[in-house]
């Protein structure tokens, strides 16, 4: 007689044995999905955080609150992410300088901007100015005197070997030969 019921007596294969086909490439999207969304997140809070430090909220506002730049873009103004920013800080002091995009009803612009703040003094802005998209400039700290004195350009005169205008001295060296 046959003891051995219909069949076989072969242990049935485990789970991932039968469904590795789907699990494999299921776990490894999710995987993946799961790495793209954390950087998402991170890059998100990153540039928030950037578009929210206290000298892009000082250099905006006082962007917004100009009546020539108002003319120009229209209100509401509204400010976007920094396209080009750099923070530092050392000690008790920071230094910012960077360009952000405004956008209003007229026109867009860039607001670009150089400053430090030291301890919890507010920000004191070195250079900070609008760019409009027609080339025209806006200085936004047009009441201070400028940081550097403005050097003249390569073909003004006066100069050694042209002669002066009418009513002009003449440059004291003007005129001698110098020999080396």
């Amino acid at each position: 007689m046959d003891t051995v019921q219909d069949g076989s007596l072969a242990p049935r294969p485990g789970w991932w044995s039968r469904n590795w086909r789907w699990a494999m490439p299921l776990g490894c999207l999710g995987l993946l999905a799961s790495c793209a969304c954390l950087g998402m997140l991170a890059a998100y809070l990153g540039f928030t955080s950037l578009g929210q430090s206290d000298a892009h909220r000082e250099a905006v506002a006082i962007a917004i609150a100009d009546p020539e730049v108002e003319r120009a873009l229209g209100t509401p103004i509204e400010s976007g992410m920094p396209r080009r920013s750099s923070t530092q800080r050392r000690n008790d002091t920071s230094r910012a300088q960077f360009s952000l995009p405004l956008k209003g009803p007229r026109g867009e612009a860039t607001l670009h901007a150089q400053g430090e703040q030291r301890g919890d003094a507010p920000w004191r802005f070195t250079a900070l100015t609008v760019h409009l998209r027609d080339g025209t400039v806006i200085n936004l700290l047009r009441d201070e005197p400028p940081t550097r004195p403005e050097l003249p350009l390569p073909g003004e005169p006066p100069y050694a070997d042209e002669p002066p205008e009418p009513g002009e001295q003449a440059p004291r060296d003007a005129g001698r030969e110098i020999e080396l």
